[in-house]
């Protein structure tokens, strides 16, 4: 039987542990005078601009109230919190430029779509294309032969032969850009996510982050298949979670170790750079392939696996503890 004393209104009833604070911004953004403030005032900004500022008599008349009372009213509500309020007149906060950033990154500029295409890289389980798509806000890397799967957390979304699903890739980054562009793009994205994340910031919010390794209980992975009880390659997993904005992934618990100075050197002795600009797809597809990097789980008590690098014809062997911390390195050669 529902309370009818209950005096909570619908977004405090909602928010959890997104607490007061929450709250009182989504309050103040229920309006669409205000909301049409900060897109007036995000139009007017120019990063390289000593001053944003914006007359109040301007702001008023690109908003197109014909109130002025009123509009000074909603106005006042968003000072202190997503508008400044200067000598010159209003400008936004860097909590407002957030909110229309990513209002714009989230639309995009135009209809962000991009069917499958072969991009310059292979499968690294089974050696064959791989194709590049966006649909449904993310950002796929599929192969076109194996069923290759990208772990227990995006298995039933993800479709068959899934290699890589990028959630975070905006659909602004497809805008105006060719599908190679795209591949390289989403790539950089996607390696500045993950250094973040191991070493404990959140790439979207800043926030803390907080790791996890799981272990399948019962792990089977015949060759060319994924396991039955974790739908995945990888036994052992690392999971990262944000503690503010609730941002996370699943990787291979490899990942932990992505760019290990021990790794960046191996690559760089020979002849091999993990960076690349946008125009580079050969080298960004090499990247890629450099990620095909093994581990095995050589124990559980303790936790030790061990990630093998391969490159240039010779291997380097990193080990990995329960906390995923490298406790050793060795190359094939020593």
């Amino acid at each position: 039987m529902t309370d009818s004393t209950v005096s909570e209104s619908p977004l405090e009833a909602a928010a959890g542990t997104a607490g007061p604070h929450a709250v009182e911004a989504f309050k103040l953004l229920s309006d669409e005078t205000r909301l049409a403030i900060l897109l007036a005032l995000w139009e007017h900004y120019d990063p390289h601009a000593e001053d944003n500022s914006v007359p109040f008599s301007t702001l008023y008349d690109r908003v197109n109230m014909g109130d002025s009372g009123t509009f000074t009213y909603h106005l006042d509500k968003l000072v202190d919190t997503f508008v400044e309020k200067t000598s010159d007149g209003y400008q936004l906060r860097n909590s407002g430029l957030t909110i229309v950033r990513a209002i714009i990154a989230g639309t995009g500029l135009e209809d962000a779509r991009l069917t499958p295409t072969e991009i310059p890289r292979s499968c690294y389980h089974c050696g064959a294309s791989v194709e590049l798509s966006y649909k449904d806000d993310r950002l796929y890397q599929i192969c076109t032969e194996c069923e290759a799967n990208v772990g227990p957390d995006s298995s039933e979304r993800a479709p068959t032969g899934t290699l890589m699903v990028y959630d975070n890739f905006n659909p602004a980054g497809l805008t105006h850009r060719a599908p190679a562009d795209v591949f390289v793009a989403s790539t950089i994205e996607y390696h500045r996510a993950v250094t973040l994340l191991i070493r404990g910031v959140c790439p979207e919010c800043s926030g803390p982050v907080e790791e996890s390794l799981h272990i399948c209980d019962s792990h089977e992975s015949p060759p060319g298949e994924v396991c039955s009880t974790c739908g995945t390659w990888n036994e052992a997993r690392v999971r990262y979670v944000c503690s503010v904005c609730k941002y996370g992934g699943s990787y291979p618990a490899w990942v932990a170790a992505f760019d290990h100075p021990a790794i960046v050197a191996f690559y760089y002795d020979h002849g091999f750079q993990m960076t690349f600009d946008l125009d580079d797809a050969e080298t960004c597809a090499r990247a890629w392939d450099r990620l095909a990097r093994e581990q095995t789980l050589v124990s559980e008590d303790p936790v030790r696996i061990r990630v093998t690098v391969p490159c240039g014809g010779e291997e380097l062997y990193l080990t990995l503890n329960e906390n995923l911390n490298v406790i050793d390195v060795t190359e094939s050669n020593n």
